[in-house]
């Protein structure tokens, strides 16, 4: 489905250079669903901060990181 879904895509330069650049893919599911990106290129922002939003159905979300970042299992 992420690859024929609506999709959005944003590039986050972390602040902690452990982490780095990093990829956040919103996936509008369903022939209906559409994504709007609300943040703009060099804006910076802070964890809740809004960085877009679905509408019209369902939604998933993929967040990337650099293979040498080892995320903490929650």
């Amino acid at each position: 489905m992420t690859s024929t879904a609506t999709r959005a895509v944003i590039f986050i330069q972390a602040d902690n250079p452990k982490i780095g650049l990093m990829c956040f893919v919103a996936v509008g599911m369903d022939d209906v669903s559409n994504n709007e990106i609300t943040v703009r290129i060099g804006q910076h922002v802070n964890k809740g901060d809004q960085l877009g939003m679905f509408h019209f159905g369902g939604s998933t979300h993929v967040l990337l990181f650099r293979p040498e970042v080892k995320p903490l299992h929650m």
